[in-house]
Protein backbone atom coordinates (compact mmCIF):
# COMPACT_ATOMS: atom_id res chain seq x y z
CA UNK A 1 0.00 0.00 0.00
CA UNK A 2 1.66 3.39 -1.11
CA UNK A 3 0.31 5.17 2.23
CA UNK A 4 3.35 3.34 4.05
CA UNK A 5 5.97 5.72 1.66
CA UNK A 6 6.02 9.40 1.55
CA UNK A 7 8.13 9.31 -1.75
CA UNK A 8 6.76 7.54 -4.67
CA UNK A 9 9.46 7.23 -8.04
CA UNK A 10 7.58 6.13 -11.34
CA UNK A 11 9.08 4.89 -14.43
CA UNK A 12 7.53 7.03 -17.21
CA UNK A 13 6.74 4.58 -20.14
CA UNK A 14 4.86 1.47 -19.69
CA UNK A 15 4.37 2.34 -16.37
CA UNK A 16 2.35 5.73 -16.49
CA UNK A 17 1.87 6.15 -20.15
CA UNK A 18 1.39 3.78 -23.05
CA UNK A 19 3.85 5.28 -25.70
CA UNK A 20 4.37 2.28 -27.73
CA UNK A 21 2.53 3.18 -30.94
CA UNK A 22 3.77 6.54 -30.95
CA UNK A 23 7.24 5.27 -30.12
CA UNK A 24 6.90 2.96 -32.89
CA UNK A 25 5.51 4.96 -35.09
CA UNK A 26 8.36 7.17 -35.26
CA UNK A 27 10.29 4.88 -35.41
CA UNK A 28 9.07 3.49 -38.33
CA UNK A 29 9.35 6.54 -39.98
CA UNK A 30 13.28 7.28 -38.54
CA UNK A 31 14.01 4.40 -40.19
CA UNK A 32 12.23 4.79 -43.59
CA UNK A 33 14.26 8.32 -43.33
CA UNK A 34 17.51 6.49 -43.23
CA UNK A 35 17.02 4.10 -45.93
CA UNK A 36 16.45 1.19 -43.45
CA UNK A 37 13.93 -2.06 -44.08
CA UNK A 38 11.09 -1.99 -41.59
CA UNK A 39 10.78 -5.62 -40.34
CA UNK A 40 7.02 -5.35 -39.10
CA UNK A 41 7.43 -8.36 -36.87
CA UNK A 42 9.92 -6.78 -34.92
CA UNK A 43 8.16 -3.87 -33.92
CA UNK A 44 5.88 -4.40 -31.02
CA UNK A 45 6.06 -3.07 -27.62
CA UNK A 46 8.53 -5.20 -26.16
CA UNK A 47 11.72 -3.19 -27.55
CA UNK A 48 10.18 -0.25 -25.99
CA UNK A 49 11.87 1.27 -22.53
CA UNK A 50 15.45 0.60 -23.04
CA UNK A 51 17.99 3.86 -24.56
CA UNK A 52 17.72 4.53 -27.83
CA UNK A 53 20.63 2.54 -29.31
CA UNK A 54 19.23 -0.81 -27.42
CA UNK A 55 16.01 -0.25 -29.04
CA UNK A 56 17.77 0.01 -33.02
CA UNK A 57 19.35 -3.25 -32.21
CA UNK A 58 16.37 -4.84 -31.15
CA UNK A 59 14.10 -3.69 -34.05
CA UNK A 60 16.90 -5.05 -36.61
CA UNK A 61 19.83 -6.77 -35.24
CA UNK A 62 21.48 -6.85 -38.78
CA UNK A 63 22.54 -2.99 -38.30
CA UNK A 64 26.08 -2.63 -37.32
CA UNK A 65 27.07 0.47 -38.94
CA UNK A 66 27.42 2.93 -35.89
CA UNK A 67 26.83 5.90 -38.81
CA UNK A 68 23.80 4.03 -40.16
CA UNK A 69 22.75 4.00 -35.95
CA UNK A 70 23.48 7.48 -35.07
CA UNK A 71 21.54 8.33 -38.32
CA UNK A 72 18.25 6.68 -37.51
CA UNK A 73 18.73 8.17 -33.42
CA UNK A 74 18.87 11.77 -35.30
CA UNK A 75 15.97 11.18 -36.96
CA UNK A 76 13.91 9.41 -34.61
CA UNK A 77 14.64 12.40 -32.01
CA UNK A 78 13.92 15.15 -34.95
CA UNK A 79 10.37 13.25 -35.51
CA UNK A 80 9.55 12.43 -31.70
CA UNK A 81 10.42 15.04 -30.10
CA UNK A 82 8.42 17.39 -31.50
CA UNK A 83 5.75 15.61 -32.86
CA UNK A 84 2.13 17.49 -32.37
CA UNK A 85 0.21 14.59 -32.97
CA UNK A 86 1.20 11.97 -30.70
CA UNK A 87 -1.02 9.45 -29.94
CA UNK A 88 0.31 8.12 -26.54
CA UNK A 89 -2.48 7.44 -23.95
CA UNK A 90 -2.60 6.73 -19.79
CA UNK A 91 -2.49 3.80 -18.84
CA UNK A 92 -5.84 2.85 -16.90
CA UNK A 93 -6.53 4.42 -13.37
CA UNK A 94 -3.30 5.82 -13.73
CA UNK A 95 -3.81 9.71 -13.32
CA UNK A 96 -6.33 9.20 -10.40
CA UNK A 97 -3.91 7.34 -9.02
CA UNK A 98 -1.55 9.93 -9.21
CA UNK A 99 -3.60 12.97 -8.44
CA UNK A 100 -4.47 11.22 -5.06
CA UNK A 101 -1.00 10.24 -4.10
CA UNK A 102 -0.44 14.24 -5.05
CA UNK A 103 -3.69 15.01 -2.54
CA UNK A 104 -2.08 13.34 0.10
CA UNK A 105 0.69 14.96 0.19
CA UNK A 106 3.22 12.29 -1.13
CA UNK A 107 6.34 13.53 -3.03
CA UNK A 108 6.18 12.38 -6.71
CA UNK A 109 9.05 11.70 -8.71
CA UNK A 110 9.86 10.28 -12.57
CA UNK A 111 12.66 8.44 -13.45
CA UNK A 112 13.00 7.47 -16.87
CA UNK A 113 15.26 6.46 -19.67
CA UNK A 114 13.20 9.03 -22.63
CA UNK A 115 15.33 12.33 -22.96
CA UNK A 116 14.09 15.52 -21.67
CA UNK A 117 12.90 17.36 -24.53
CA UNK A 118 9.93 14.90 -25.72
CA UNK A 119 9.33 13.33 -21.73
CA UNK A 120 8.38 17.64 -21.19
CA UNK A 121 6.56 17.46 -24.20
CA UNK A 122 4.46 13.97 -23.42
CA UNK A 123 3.56 15.21 -19.87
CA UNK A 124 2.14 18.75 -20.83
CA UNK A 125 0.42 16.76 -23.46
CA UNK A 126 -1.50 14.15 -20.90
CA UNK A 127 -1.72 17.38 -18.26
CA UNK A 128 0.32 15.27 -15.67
CA UNK A 129 1.61 17.89 -13.92
CA UNK A 130 1.53 16.56 -10.47
CA UNK A 131 5.75 15.89 -10.39
CA UNK A 132 7.95 17.21 -7.73
CA UNK A 133 11.02 16.71 -10.07
CA UNK A 134 11.87 14.73 -13.16
CA UNK A 135 14.84 12.77 -13.88
CA UNK A 136 15.69 12.09 -17.77
CA UNK A 137 18.32 9.97 -19.02
CA UNK A 138 19.72 13.18 -20.02
CA UNK A 139 19.39 15.29 -16.99
CA UNK A 140 23.00 15.59 -16.20
CA UNK A 141 24.31 16.58 -19.66
CA UNK A 142 25.13 12.04 -19.65
CA UNK A 143 23.36 9.27 -19.59
CA UNK A 144 22.48 8.11 -16.17
CA UNK A 145 21.47 5.02 -14.86
CA UNK A 146 17.84 4.52 -12.77
CA UNK A 147 19.69 3.49 -9.87
CA UNK A 148 22.20 6.98 -10.01
CA UNK A 149 18.37 8.77 -10.35
CA UNK A 150 17.06 7.71 -7.37
CA UNK A 151 20.18 8.09 -5.21
CA UNK A 152 20.17 11.39 -6.05
CA UNK A 153 16.44 12.28 -5.51
CA UNK A 154 16.91 10.85 -2.52
CA UNK A 155 20.06 13.04 -2.14
CA UNK A 156 18.91 16.36 -3.45
CA UNK A 157 15.15 15.92 -1.38
CA UNK A 158 16.61 14.55 1.83
CA UNK A 159 14.29 11.82 1.36
CA UNK A 160 14.57 8.71 3.90
CA UNK A 161 15.03 5.38 1.77
CA UNK A 162 12.54 2.96 4.18
CA UNK A 163 9.86 5.65 2.84
CA UNK A 164 10.18 5.57 -0.77
CA UNK A 165 9.54 3.75 -3.39
CA UNK A 166 10.50 2.74 -7.11
CA UNK A 167 7.38 1.78 -9.27
CA UNK A 168 7.70 0.39 -12.54
CA UNK A 169 7.21 -2.18 -15.50
CA UNK A 170 10.25 -3.26 -16.11
CA UNK A 171 13.18 -5.80 -14.11
CA UNK A 172 15.40 -2.75 -14.87
CA UNK A 173 13.50 -0.32 -12.42
CA UNK A 174 13.10 -2.40 -9.71
CA UNK A 175 16.79 -3.91 -9.75
CA UNK A 176 17.41 -0.04 -9.58
CA UNK A 177 15.16 -0.02 -6.57
CA UNK A 178 17.21 -2.56 -5.05
CA UNK A 179 20.90 -0.99 -5.59
CA UNK A 180 19.95 2.47 -4.21
CA UNK A 181 18.25 0.92 -1.08
CA UNK A 182 14.62 1.36 -1.57
CA UNK A 183 11.87 -0.83 -2.26
CA UNK A 184 10.78 -1.63 -5.74
CA UNK A 185 7.37 -2.38 -6.96
CA UNK A 186 6.93 -4.16 -10.26
CA UNK A 187 3.27 -3.47 -11.98
CA UNK A 188 2.07 -6.35 -14.93
CA UNK A 189 0.41 -4.12 -17.45
CA UNK A 190 3.23 -1.65 -19.81
CA UNK A 191 5.70 -3.55 -22.01
CA UNK A 192 6.57 -7.20 -22.70
CA UNK A 193 4.80 -10.33 -22.12
CA UNK A 194 7.50 -12.36 -19.92
CA UNK A 195 6.85 -10.66 -16.52
CA UNK A 196 8.90 -13.70 -14.77
CA UNK A 197 12.00 -11.58 -14.14
CA UNK A 198 10.41 -8.44 -13.38
CA UNK A 199 8.00 -10.60 -10.53
CA UNK A 200 11.43 -12.59 -9.10
CA UNK A 201 13.35 -9.16 -8.94
CA UNK A 202 10.23 -6.87 -7.31
CA UNK A 203 9.09 -6.64 -3.83
CA UNK A 204 5.46 -6.46 -4.45
CA UNK A 205 3.57 -6.89 -7.46
CA UNK A 206 0.58 -5.21 -8.52
CA UNK A 207 -1.66 -5.92 -11.67
CA UNK A 208 -3.60 -2.98 -12.32
CA UNK A 209 -3.19 0.78 -10.67
CA UNK A 210 -5.77 0.45 -8.27
CA UNK A 211 -4.22 -2.26 -5.91
CA UNK A 212 -1.13 0.37 -5.57
CA UNK A 213 -4.20 2.24 -2.83
CA UNK A 214 -5.10 -1.24 -1.36
CA UNK A 215 -4.34 -1.92 2.02
CA UNK A 216 -1.89 -4.70 1.28
CA UNK A 217 0.43 -5.44 -1.31
CA UNK A 218 1.11 -8.75 -2.72
CA UNK A 219 4.72 -9.97 -2.44
CA UNK A 220 6.06 -11.89 -5.41
CA UNK A 221 4.63 -15.73 -6.03
CA UNK A 222 7.67 -16.93 -8.26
Amino acid sequence: MLSKFDNCIFDLDGTIVNSSPEVLKCFKEAFIKAGCEVVESRFTSDVIGPPLKEIIENLAFNINDENKIAEIISNFRQIYDYDTNDISTVFDGMYELLTELKKSGKKLFIATFKPTIPTMRLLEHLKLDMFDDIYTIDKFGQPISKAEMIEDIVSKYKLSKYKTVMIGDASGDVIAASEAGITGIGVLWGYGTDKSYLIKNSDYVVSNAGELLCQKLNCPTT
